[in-house]
């Protein structure tokens, strides 16, 4: 009986998958399925472990020609879930656009959360903005973005679910444009990512940076008060710059970790640290804490005086 039951199991799991992969090569023939949707096929790989599993408890738990029945219609309904994912599903190869702005009104301060998986993002202080608070240029595949401005505290927040289809790899590319009459805190959490912020012209109360793999490249104004900035991820890449005569205090940890402050090379195992003159004294300074594996890090004083 139970090399039976084996022969049954082979004989309509395969031929379904045949039959899927015919049926997908019709659709894409008569122009239904664009070609660049089947690599959506790829997230299903746990349906087929799904598939299997269901089988051998049919065909243990139902005898005869109920267990044959049964056994089918899981592998029609799989087929069937595929089929509509496959048609319906973001598709990861196309690439949409969506743009956000909103006015400043009587908002006094404002903070900036992005919260993405992997993404290119640029921040720039601009004050051609006019009345508004920010505009948001989004480049993406896969779900649509959220954009949302709680002017109950003055927190915008950009954020990029996943979905539901964890697999599938996108797109996401940020130029975000923030208006410098009011001040921001500034927060990103996100996967491998590139991201720069252009803040000579703003006042930035703190930056808070938490990622997998990245770059970061930070041009910052002069502070106001004791102005934390933190990084915190795995493989890091971060230069900072800052106008001369700025105040300010680096330290790294991790793995191999490579410092470059003001033309001062600092290199260890563990962490390394450096203070400018007027760091710890002054009122006005940057606090720079840099966590990760493999860290680079450069600070210079070549940001322009605003």
């Amino acid at each position: 009986m139970k090399a039976q039951n084996t022969r049954h199991y082979r004989s309509f799991f395969w031929p379904a998958v045949l039959i899927l992969i015919g049926v997908f090569a019709l659709l894409v023939n008569a122009g239904l399925v664009s070609t660049d949707r089947l690599s959506l096929l790829g997230d299903l790989w746990p349906l087929i472990l799904i598939v299997i599993g269901l089988e051998l408890i049919v065909r243990r738990g139902v005898q005869g020609s109920a267990g044959d029945v049964a056994a089918a219609l899981i592998v029609l309904v799989a087929a069937g879930g595929a089929i509509a994912y496959v048609s319906l599903a973001p598709n990861p190869g196309t690439t949409n656009k969506l743009d956000s702005s909103e006015a400043v009104g009587s908002l006094d301060h404002a903070s900036l959360e992005i919260d993405v998986g992997a993404a290119t993002i640029t921040v720039e202080g601009s004050t051609s903005l006019g009345g508004d608070l920010y505009r948001a240029h989004i480049e993406y595949s896969g779900p649509k973005p959220e954009v949302n401005l709680d002017r109950s505290n003055g927190t915008l927040k950009i954020s990029q679910g996943n979905g539901g289809f964890v697999f599938q790899s996108r797109r996401f590319k940020l130029a975000l444009q923030v208006n410098p009459s009011v001040p921001w805190t500034i927060t990103s959490n996100g996967g491998a990512s590139t991201e720069t912020y252009r803040l000579a012209a703003v006042h930035v109360t703190s930056i808070d940076v938490s990622t997998g793999a990245s770059r970061e490249d930070i041009t910052l104004g002069r502070p106001a008060g004791i102005v934390p900035i933190t990084v915190n991820g795995g493989a890091l890449t971060v230069h900072l710059h800052r106008p001369a005569g700025t105040a300010a205090s680096v330290q790294v940890s991790g793995g191999a970790v490579s410092l470059d402050a003001d033309g001062q090379q600092h290199r260890g195992i563990g962490s390394v640290g450096w203070s400018s003159a007027g760091s710890v004294s002054g009122s006005d300074a940057y606090r720079v804490e840099i966590n990760g594996g493999a860290c680079t890090v450069t600070m210079d004083a070549t940001a322009p005086n605003t």
